[in-house]
């Protein structure tokens, strides 16, 4: 059974880049991320309210993007961590690009 973690978007103040994406500060989205030992389990995801971001790789680097997205996405300046270990052992220490911007 799939167990995820809670994490925070950082964003940029000077504006938006997400066009609309689940990071965007238009939305109040509770975003998630995949984590072995994390507290929140796949029952909970799926009764609603959560947005799922799945971990790839773009240019060799890590990066997040939402669940069941069909379309091409790209970085939309906006970042996911938190300070919970789990978090930093899986993915580590840095905050997370989340690519949410679809055009």
């Amino acid at each position: 059974m799939s167990k995820y973690l809670l994490v925070f978007v950082y964003r940029n103040n000077l504006g938006d880049c997400t066009n609309n994406g689940v990071t965007s500060p238009k939305f109040n989205n509770t975003l998630v991320v995949p984590c072995e030992d994390g507290n929140i389990t796949e029952e909970d995801v799926a009764k609603g309210g959560y947005v799922v971001l799945e971990p790839g790789t773009a240019g060799g680097a890590l990066h997040f993007k939402p669940r069941g997205t069909k379309k091409w996405t790209m970085a939309g300046g906006n970042f996911v961590h938190t300070s919970d270990s789990r978090f930093s052992n899986a993915y580590g220490r840095q905050p997370v690009s989340v690519h949410d911007r679809i055009e």
